[in-house]
């Protein structure tokens, strides 16, 4: 897996950072976007055709990569269905405005995923699930 590229530059893009951007187009129309160090470019000038020659191989990483896809996994709550999350947002949203929150436990069925902590109303479980905070946490 290897390979050589010879392409035309189109433009060159110096920022007020110290990376340059190189973008440059092969005859298969085939595009090439890279970075260098500005330093690497001070000496363009503007205007100026240039080619974009590059060399490439790719090549499997040295570490051990299988290790780390046979890893415990990090430690956090399991995601719920999607099925789950869209019965609950609703009925959420066909309650009407202002009406008070049952005060039924949720369902504790095989898509509703374990609460951290006490959680005082629907819409709260529904942030919670959704990965949003409170505006009431204190």
């Amino acid at each position: 897996m290897n390979g050589t590229v010879n392409a035309r530059v189109r433009r060159v893009v110096i920022g007020h950072s110290e990376r340059t951007l190189i973008h440059a187009v092969d005859g298969d129309n085939l595009e090439y976007k890279i970075e260098v160090s500005s330093d690497a470019v001070r000496d363009v000038v503007p205007g100026q055709e240039l080619m974009l020659m590059l060399s490439w191989t790719l090549q499997p990483l040295a570490s051990d990569t299988t290790s780390r896809a046979t890893a415990a996994p990090s430690a956090r709550a399991p995601t719920p269905l999607p099925s789950a999350v869209d019965e609950e947002f609703m009925a959420l949203m066909a309650r009407r405005r202002g009406a008070p929150t049952s005060a039924a436990a949720p369902s504790t069925g095989p898509s509703s995923p374990p609460t951290t902590g006490a959680v005082s109303s629907e819409a709260e479980q529904l942030a919670q699930r959704l990965g949003i905070r409170s505006s009431r946490a204190g």
